[in-house]
């Protein structure tokens, strides 16, 4: 058991996925969040797994958790990327192969696979709202007064981070102006679906909205420790959607974006979810700055937001927890920090820019206006 006390600050995907990689290493961990429970949150519901994602988990869980995420992931699809017009006249395809690297899961189930065995590790109702350091170690400042000390400090705790401010403060995310309504619609409602909308991920090009859909589909039926998720279509529509938070108001949007469309597509609006349809804000990122290495870093929202348009967030976050958790696992804090950071900040500027390009933004001080 290694003598590192590590703080993450968020229990979402990338800083359970870090607590997960440390314990197996045999590195004491600590993660609170400031959320009551784990419950579902406003962030969306099927998460593409690429490459580096599946890669990361494969890492940084126990077999057991590994091969319940795998049981738990999605039927792939064609390995597909189809833009369609809003007659569903087929404008571009793009093949990335049928199953192998890419996948998808459930993000509540996602959560509840990495928080399994770290029970005893996250605390809820923990807001961070300061943190500081010295040679000694880290201390980190929550809401309502409770201090904590650690030898290291993770900000895992998305775009409000408070860690971030402590490390990188001029790195706030940039909010592009778009906005997205998401929405979950049953295949149970939507019979007699044409297999073209489980090839992979596919996006309407509706002029002054797009339309963006993938299916969840699970492998294999749940076990009873996780919650059950029934098969569904998980839709976003992106645009001038209105500032409004009530669900029935957000789904009358959706309906009117679509509404002269092609009947499949007006359907699978229709027949949603309609109390699980929220909006969220489309946020960037300025290129990773350095700082100088220390005890606190950070990773995936917290410094490195992006588009959901390039499907690779949550894995540049898990990507870092991987890391991230090998690093520090194997050797001095303050060495595994800094050869974390040089490196994170090489692929996740890059991969900022791609997801930037893919949703067709140009500047916002990312450096896309050059």
């Amino acid at each position: 058991m290694s003598d590192v006390h590590v703080l993450i600050a968020g229990a979402g995907v990338g800083g359970l996925c870090l607590a997960q990689g440390l314990r197996a290493a045999g590195v004491r961990v600590s993660v609170f969040e400031r959320d009551p429970d784990l419950g579902e949150r406003d962030q969306g519901y099927r998460i593409h797994i690429d490459g580096h994602g599946g890669e990361a988990l494969r890492r940084c869980l126990p077999e057991h958790l590994y091969r319940l995420y795998l049981a738990t992931s999605s039927v792939p699809g064609a390995g597909r990327i189809s833009t369609l017009g809003t007659d569903l006249t087929v404008l571009s395809r793009f093949d990335v192969g049928n199953g192998g690297e890419h996948s998808a899961v459930n993000r509540r189930t996602l959560r509840q696979i990495l928080f399994t065995g770290l029970e005893q590790d996250v605390h809820f109702g923990h807001r961070v709202t300061a943190a500081d350091q010295d040679t000694g170690g880290v201390r980190v400042k929550f809401e309502g007064g409770r201090e904590v000390h650690g030898d290291v400090l993770v900000g895992a705790d998305g775009v409000h981070s408070a860690v971030r401010a402590t490390v990188a403060p001029g790195s706030a995310p940039i909010d592009t102006g778009l906005r997205c309504v998401y929405g979950r619609t049953p295949l149970a409602a939507l019979p007699g679906l044409p297999a073209r909308f489980f090839d992979g991920f596919t996006a309407v090009a509706g002029g002054k909205a797009t339309l963006a859909l993938a299916a969840f589909r699970a492998r294999s039926p749940f076990p009873p420790e996780l919650t059950l998720v029934d098969d569904y279509l998980m839709w976003a529509v992106v645009g001038a959607a209105p500032d409004e938070r009530e669900p029935v108001a957000l789904h009358r949007f959706a309906q009117d974006v679509v509404r002269g469309w092609h009947p499949e597509l007006v359907r699978i609006v229709r027949h949603a979810d309609v109390p699980a349809t929220f909006r969220t804000p489309i946020r960037t990122s300025p290129p990773v700055p350095e700082w100088p290495a220390g005890r606190i870093t950070v990773l995936g929202d917290a410094i490195h937001v992006m588009p959901p348009s390039g499907g690779v967030g949550a894995n540049t976050a898990l990507r870092d927890a991987a890391l991230l958790a090998e690093g520090l696992a194997s050797g001095d804090p303050l060495t595994a920090i800094a050869a974390y950071e040089r490196e994170m900040r090489e692929y996740a500027t890059a991969v900022v820019r791609r997801s930037n390009q893919a949703a067709g933004l140009r500047g916002h001080g990312t450096g896309e206006d050059r």
